[in-house]
């Protein structure tokens, strides 16, 4: 069964508790809080969107393709302009935001360098363009190692045509985009308070999301490995996620 709006919501909002550190640094970097326009492609349920509102007194726009997802973020609070429409061939005008910037987007597109060309396009000469959040499930390590969910996440991605290792791909994106790219790394490591405190909802996810590559059966023993784990206090999960950070020149 698909996840739900809410369930979607919920899961955008614990990614977004991950990586919170690290966004609060980019912004400050892309000059986020004097901006005038802002816009976050693939919003989805407006977890970030929000987020962006208090960050900045300028103008934000929250885009996404899914009416469903714009619909509910929409009826959050925040003076946020929501559009619906494709990061593929934004619906926007050329050079009209200072900064552009998407969370976790990337992964999901048909064609990642379009999608990065278009923000180009539409941020204005000397703005920024700013990828906060993309994972590489290619470097996600899981200890103790019986618990195989990594290539199980490859591999369901790739079903679902995603693009599992994209973090590793984004400098080169935003160079060949005509921007003057710089880009890092998230070393997240979950630590063992959160994995107790988000074990069922996390395990809730991967039930659902996992279902097209794997039997109920093996995910249980996996979790039931995780659950033994994690009151040995033997559980490891390192997540690299990257950021990066592109500046258009001025007289683009």
């Amino acid at each position: 069964m698909p996840l739900t709006v809410e369930q979607w919501h919920r899961q955008f909002l614990r990614q977004a508790r991950w990586t919170q550190e690290m966004r609060s640094r980019l912004y400050r970097a892309a000059g986020l809080g004097a901006a005038q326009a802002v816009l976050d492609v693939g919003c989805g349920t407006g977890a970030i969107t929000e987020e962006l509102a208090q960050r900045t007194a300028g103008q934000v726009t929250g885009l996404d393709l899914d009416p469903a997802m714009i619909d509910f973020a929409s009826s959050g609070a925040g003076d946020v302009q929501w559009v619906i429409g494709d990061a593929h061939h934004l619906p926007l005008e050329t050079g009209s935001f200072d900064v552009v910037l998407c969370n976790f987007l990337l992964l999901w597109t048909t064609d990642p360098g379009l999608a990065v060309s278009e923000m180009a396009r539409v941020v204005r000469g000397g703005g920024v363009v700013l990828a906060t959040t993309e994972p590489d499930y290619g470097g996600r390590i899981d200890y103790p190692e019986g618990i195989a969910l990594a290539p199980l996440m490859e591999e369901s991605l790739r079903v679902e045509g995603a693009h599992p290792r994209i973090g590793r791909r984004l400098k080169g994106l935003f160079s060949s985009a005509g921007l003057q790219a710089q880009s890092g790394v998230i070393a997240s490591m979950w630590d063992d308070r959160q994995m107790a405190q988000e074990f069922d909802a996390e395990w809730d996810f991967i039930f659902e999301t996992l279902g097209n590559v794997a039997e109920r059966a093996e995910l249980e023993g996996y979790r039931e490995e995780e659950r033994v784990a994690l009151e040995e206090g033997s559980r490891v999960v390192f997540m690299p996620s990257f950021w990066a950070l592109g500046r258009k020149a001025v007289d683009q």
